[in-house]
C-alpha cells in the first residue's frame, strides 16, 4: 500500500506521520537537539516516540516511517540521528550503540567516611527549574569536552525535565555560599525505596570540595529517609566517581548490542565539516588522506599540516563502514583499531587512528529525550 507523510512542527519538536487510507498508522517524533563534541557541536536529530497502534502492525508502517524520517532529516541538514531503544530493533535500520549506561552505588557506611566541608549552605528545592540559568552554566562548564553530552544554552535551558524516570521531575540539591550556586545535584523524586538516586551532579570548576559537601548532603538526606545506599547515574571519568573511589563504592557499566543510546550518521560531509575544527587540532602536522565508503556513498578526507578538507577524489587508503560504525568512531566509542580489524579495508588508514580519539560518550539522564 502506498503510504503518505506529514510532519507537524511545534517548539523544536517534528512529528512524523505515516498516513494510509486517511488514517495516522504509525509516527514518531524528531527532537532538535545538538551534542558537544569539543570544540565544534553536533547537530542531532533525537528520535523518540516511535510507535504503531497493534492493529496496524506487522505490516511494515514502523519501518516505513523511520526511513522517511532519515531522509527528512538529511534534507534538512541534521548531521546525527540518536535515540534512546528498544534492545535489538534499531539496527536495521544503520543504528549503533554509542554509549554505555553508567551507575556508581555507595552504601551508606562508606559515605559516612566523607568529611564534613564547611562553609557551605545546602538548599534541597522541590522547584526542578531551581537558578536553572546557573545550573546550566555550571553544567556547561563540566560537559563543554564531554562527547555527546547535549547542549544547554544558559538563556534558553528552563530546568530538569526528567529525573531517571520518565514520570515525574526531579528535585534539586543546590550548594551555595554567599548567595552563589555553587553545585548541584538532580534527585530522583520517587526511586524504589532503599535507595537515594542521583540523575546528575555538576560542581563549578568541577571542585571536588564541592562535590564532598553534596556527598555529606546526600549522606544526610539518605539517613534522614532510612535509605540503605547511594546510587549516581553519571560516567566512570567523572569527578565525583574519582571521588567515590577514595571512600569506597561499586562501579557498573552496560554496552548494550543494540540497544539504550544509539546513534547513525545522516550527513557525513555535513558532520565532517562541523566537528573540522576539533579534529584539524588533532590532526595538526599530519597529511594524508582516507576515503570512507558507507553503505550509498562515500567521502574523502585529507589532512594537511592542522587543516581537513573534506570531499571526493582519489584518496591513499580506503575503509568501509555503516553508517552506526562511523558514528561509533566518531563519537569514541570504539577504537579505530579494532573497528579497522572488522571491516574491509586497504591501503593507509593511520589518519583514522589520529582522527577519532577512544572516549566516553555520555547523555546525562535528564537530558535525554
Amino acid at each position: 500500500m502506498e503510504l503518505e507523510f506529514e510532519v507537524e512542527e511545534r517548539d523544536g519538536v517534528h512529528r512524523v506521520y505515516a498516513i494510509a487510507r486517511g488514517e495516522r498508522v504509525s509516527w514518531l517524533s524528531v527532537v532538535d537537539l545538538y551534542m558537544h563534541y569539543g570544540r565544534a557541536r553536533i547537530k542531532v536529530g533525537g528520535v523518540a516516540g516511535v510507535y504503531t497502534p497493534r492493529e496496524h502492525r506487522r505490516k511494515g508502517y514502523s519501518r516505513a516511517t523511520i526511513n522517511y524520517a532519515l531522509r527528512w532529516m538529511r534534507e534538512r541538514g541534521y548531521q546525527l540521528t540518536a535515540l534512546f531503544g528498544i534492545q535489538e530493533y534499531y539496527h536495521k535500520f544503520g543504528y549503533a550503540t554509542f554509549m554505555g549506561e553508567h551507575v556508581v552505588t555507595v552504601s551508606l557506611r562508606d559515605l559516612s567516611r566523607v568529611e564534613q566541608v564547611r562553609g557551605y549552605e545546602a538548599v534541597l528545592e522541590d522547584n526542578p527549574a531551581y537558578r536553572s540559568r546557573e545550573v546550566a552554566v555550571i553544567y556547561e562548564e563540566s560537559n563543554r569536552h564531554r562527547v555527546a553530552s547535549r547542549v544547554r544554552e544558559p538563556g534558553e535551558w528552563r530546568g530538569f525535565r526528567k529525573g531517571v524516570s520518565w514520570e515525574h521531575e526531579p528535585k534539586v540539591l543546590a550548594i551555595e555560599a554567599g548567595g552563589e550556586l555553587l553545585g548541584y545535584a538532580a534527585l530522583e523524586r520517587w526511586p524504589d525505596p532503599p535507595e537515594l538516586a542521583v540523575a546528575e551532579v555538576g560542581a563549578r570548576g568541577d571542585d571536588y570540595a564541592v562535590y564532598r559537601a553534596l556527598l555529606a548532603e546526600l549522606y544526610k538526606l539518605a539517613l534522614e529517609e532510612r535509605k540503605g545506599y547511594v546510587r549516581l547515574y553519571l560516567p566512570p571519568d567523572h569527578p565525583m566517581a574519582d571521588l567515590l573511589r577514595a571512600y569506597g563504592c561499586r562501579v557498573e557499566t552496560h554496552y548494550p548490542w543494540s540497544g539504550g543510546g544509539m546513534a547513525r550518521v545522516v550527513d557525513p560531509e555535513g558532520l565532517f565539516k562541523a566537528i573540522a575544527p576539533e579534529l584539524e587540532e588533532r590532526l595538526r602536522g599530519l597529511c594524508g588522506s582516507v576515503e570512507i565508503r558507507l553503505p550509498t556513498e562515500r567521502l574523502v578526507l585529507r589532512a594537511d599540516h592542522g587543516t581537513l578538507e573534506v570531499g571526493e577524489g582519489e584518496a591513499e587508503g580506503v575503509v568501509e563502514l555503516g553508517w552506526g560504525t562511523l558514528a561509533q568512531l566518531v563519537l569514541g566509542y570504539r577504537d579505530p583499531r579494532e573497528v579497522i580489524s572488522q571491516v574491509p579495508h586497504k591501503g593507509r588508514t593511520d589518519l583514522l587512528l589520529e582522527m577519532f580519539h577512544r572516549s566516553i560518550p555520555y547523555v546525562w539522564q535528564p537530558d535525554r529525550w
